[in-house]
């Protein structure tokens, strides 16, 4: 069974309809090949954050359209996302989980207006988010999840992404690449 969750923040709106296209052929080559799969959305907006889930396990193959849904605004608490998508993901009878997210490599969620945290150390960005992000990828892990980090963003983020993800994570900075170097990753385990 294979999760996808992909970062929905304002900081992946120039990758935008790249990333719903490669996510749309990802999530069609898992469903045709009968292997369930979920693909979800997450950004945060003030003191929420949302998870959109463009297809369910058991949606038929005409609910991939929604993943041209896929909007980008916010922030992002990777976190959080990871922690709640594990939630429903262990709870499958699959001996196989696979969780790949798509992300920049910057969990950040600043809030801003009411409720503004003015103190830096409480903001979920810089070493507190990244800290966050790679206790719960560990904790995935611990539970039998099968976690691959797939890195969009910037060579100077490249070293919070290697925090988070250890060395199950894979460095793309062509966008197109999203579809083939899962797939790559998903044969690999399943030969292994």
């Amino acid at each position: 069974v294979v999760d996808i969750l992909i970062d929905s923040s304002g900081s992946q709106r120039r990758n935008q309809s790249r990333v719903a296209i490669q996510a749309y052929i990802l999530a069609m080559a898992l469903t045709q090949l009968g292997l369930p799969n979920r693909v979800l959305g997450f950004s945060s907006f003030l003191d929420y954050t949302v998870i959109k889930r463009f297809r369910d396990y058991e949606s038929p193959l005409s609910a991939n359209e929604n993943i041209f849904e896929y909007y980008c605004s916010g922030n992002n608490r990777d976190g959080l996302a990871i922690k709640a998508t594990c939630e429903d993901l262990i709870k499958r009878r699959e001996d196989n989980k696979i969780l790949i997210v798509l992300s920049d490599g910057r969990p950040n969620d600043i809030k801003v207006g009411k409720g503004q945290v003015n103190d830096l150390t409480e903001a979920y960005r810089g070493r507190v988010a990244i800290a966050d992000t790679a206790r719960e990828v560990r904790f995935a892990r611990q539970l039998g999840i099968m976690v691959l980090g797939v890195f969009t963003g910037k060579e100077q983020d490249l070293m919070a992404e290697k925090l988070i993800y250890g060395k199950d994570f894979a460095y793309i900075k062509d966008i197109n690449r999203f579809a083939d170097l899962v797939i790559k990753y998903l044969k690999q385990i399943i030969m292994n």
